[in-house]
Protein backbone atom coordinates (compact mmCIF):
# COMPACT_ATOMS: atom_id res chain seq x y z
CA UNK A 1 0.00 0.00 0.00
CA UNK A 2 1.92 3.03 -1.47
CA UNK A 3 1.18 6.69 -0.88
CA UNK A 4 0.85 7.62 -4.25
CA UNK A 5 -2.11 8.47 -6.51
CA UNK A 6 -0.78 10.45 -10.03
CA UNK A 7 2.19 9.93 -11.64
CA UNK A 8 3.96 8.60 -8.74
CA UNK A 9 3.49 11.65 -6.56
CA UNK A 10 2.14 11.55 -2.84
CA UNK A 11 -0.82 13.57 -1.59
CA UNK A 12 1.11 16.03 0.02
CA UNK A 13 3.28 17.03 -2.94
CA UNK A 14 -0.35 17.08 -5.19
CA UNK A 15 -2.23 19.77 -2.41
CA UNK A 16 1.41 21.94 -2.46
CA UNK A 17 1.27 21.96 -6.51
CA UNK A 18 -2.85 22.74 -6.33
CA UNK A 19 -2.36 25.25 -3.93
CA UNK A 20 0.53 26.59 -5.96
CA UNK A 21 -1.49 26.47 -9.30
CA UNK A 22 -4.33 28.37 -8.24
CA UNK A 23 -2.04 31.67 -7.79
CA UNK A 24 -3.15 34.69 -6.54
CA UNK A 25 -4.17 36.32 -3.10
CA UNK A 26 -7.70 36.04 -1.64
CA UNK A 27 -9.11 38.32 0.53
CA UNK A 28 -10.11 37.26 3.80
CA UNK A 29 -11.47 40.15 5.46
CA UNK A 30 -11.99 43.65 3.20
CA UNK A 31 -11.02 46.69 4.95
CA UNK A 32 -14.53 48.68 6.32
CA UNK A 33 -12.08 52.02 4.58
CA UNK A 34 -9.25 52.33 2.37
CA UNK A 35 -5.15 51.40 4.29
CA UNK A 36 -4.72 55.42 3.59
CA UNK A 37 -7.94 56.55 5.98
CA UNK A 38 -6.75 53.93 8.62
CA UNK A 39 -2.92 56.13 8.78
CA UNK A 40 -4.75 59.44 8.80
CA UNK A 41 -7.03 58.68 11.63
CA UNK A 42 -3.91 57.07 13.56
CA UNK A 43 -1.84 60.37 12.61
CA UNK A 44 -4.53 62.57 13.90
CA UNK A 45 -5.08 60.45 16.81
CA UNK A 46 -1.00 60.89 17.78
CA UNK A 47 -1.70 64.81 16.80
CA UNK A 48 -3.85 65.15 19.64
CA UNK A 49 -1.84 62.91 21.89
CA UNK A 50 1.14 65.73 21.45
CA UNK A 51 -1.06 68.58 22.16
CA UNK A 52 -2.19 67.48 25.09
CA UNK A 53 1.13 66.35 26.20
CA UNK A 54 2.52 70.05 25.43
CA UNK A 55 -0.88 71.62 26.88
CA UNK A 56 0.33 70.22 30.62
CA UNK A 57 3.84 70.17 30.64
CA UNK A 58 3.63 73.33 32.81
CA UNK A 59 1.37 72.37 35.15
CA UNK A 60 3.96 71.31 37.83
CA UNK A 61 5.13 75.13 37.61
CA UNK A 62 2.18 76.58 38.38
CA UNK A 63 1.80 75.33 41.78
CA UNK A 64 3.81 76.27 44.41
CA UNK A 65 5.77 73.64 46.29
CA UNK A 66 4.44 72.26 49.95
CA UNK A 67 6.13 73.65 52.78
CA UNK A 68 8.55 71.88 54.76
CA UNK A 69 7.45 73.37 58.16
CA UNK A 70 6.52 71.07 61.02
CA UNK A 71 3.74 73.35 62.50
CA UNK A 72 1.25 73.11 60.19
CA UNK A 73 -1.80 72.79 63.17
CA UNK A 74 -0.95 75.63 65.03
CA UNK A 75 1.14 75.79 67.95
CA UNK A 76 4.03 73.39 68.79
CA UNK A 77 1.79 70.89 70.23
CA UNK A 78 1.94 68.47 67.82
CA UNK A 79 2.59 64.45 67.26
CA UNK A 80 6.47 65.30 67.89
CA UNK A 81 6.24 67.68 71.32
CA UNK A 82 7.34 65.55 74.18
CA UNK A 83 4.73 62.84 74.80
Amino acid sequence: MAFTDFEGESPIMLNLMTVLAEGGHHIVNELPFPAWVFGVAIFAIFMFLLLATLSLRSVSQRHESPSTDVEHHGGSAGHGSGH
